[in-house]
């Protein structure tokens, strides 16, 4: 059975009623307050603004849906699965439809729901058009996933693939140019020109970008560090990379 999806926090359910009236697909199939942020004034004044539904239910209630850790706020909502996610096709369709340069930032095989999160509010800060996330070995969106990225996963298509390579194959072939994050890499962000449509490609937390993977990018990018720092994490060594691509936009 397919594990449940839920949101929780003030922030995420404000993201994505946004999400809603900028066009996207209502997300929130079921919507869950305690008494306590029932009577909080702006959720309810998001609620009654936006003509929502909800359930009154207890602390215990919300806590066994999001797990006793969360910083949930009293507000929890049971998400529609569908609506999470785009595909492939629908993504570079889009691609091909715009006039400027299309940014897509690949996941392979990331772990840490936290290092996903922020991959996606860097992802939204600088004008990435989508987020591909393999089904398998691969955190999906998930309740700390929507938290940690401010519930931006509502405001950029996020999109299910296959087979990496199968996909990054696929986007050579729609004239993009697929960059992994590599520490050793032998090309440095300041020297790369981002001047056509781009996949930045970020590996997994402890092993990186797999062999395969690796060999298939146009270029393997590392990032210039102070020789006392070890490494970047994933989420911090593409934002970095994030802001170059959107600088060198214009």
């Amino acid at each position: 059975m397919t594990e449940k999806t839920y949101l929780y926090g003030k922030n995420p359910l404000k993201e994505a009623i946004l999400a809603h009236k900028r066009g996207a697909t209502f997300a929130i199939e079921k919507l869950f307050l305690t008494k306590q942020s029932e009577n909080d004034a702006e959720i309810s004044s998001l609620i009654q603004s936006n003509k929502l539904d909800y359930t009154v239910v207890t602390r215990d209630e919300i806590e066994s849906f999001v797990g006793r850790d969360t910083v949930h706020q009293g507000v929890c909502a049971l998400l529609n699965e569908k609506v999470l996610y785009t595909t492939l096709d629908e993504v570079l369709t889009k691609a091909k439809s715009k006039s400027t340069n299309s940014l897509f930032v690949l996941l392979d095989e990331l772990k840490d729901p936290h290092n996903v999160g922020a991959i996606i509010r860097s992802a939204v800060a600088f004008g990435a058009d989508a987020i591909l996330i393999p089904e398998h070995n691969q955190t999906q969106i998930t309740g700390t996933v929507i938290k940690t990225s401010a519930g931006m996963n509502f405001s950029i298509p996020i999109a299910r693939i296959g087979n990496i390579n199968t996909v990054l194959e696929k986007l050579k072939q729609n004239t993009f140019w697929t960059y992994g994050l590599t520490g050793d890499g032998d090309t440095t962000l300041t020297d790369v020109k981002f001047d056509t449509n781009t996949v930045i490609v970020i590996g997994s937390e402890s092993d990186g970008i797999r062999t395969k993977t690796l060999e298939l990018c146009d270029f393997k990018l590392s990032i210039k560090i102070d020789n006392k720092c070890e490494s970047l994490n994933a989420s911090n060594a593409t934002a970095v990379t994030l802001y170059e691509w959107q600088r060198q936009q214009g």
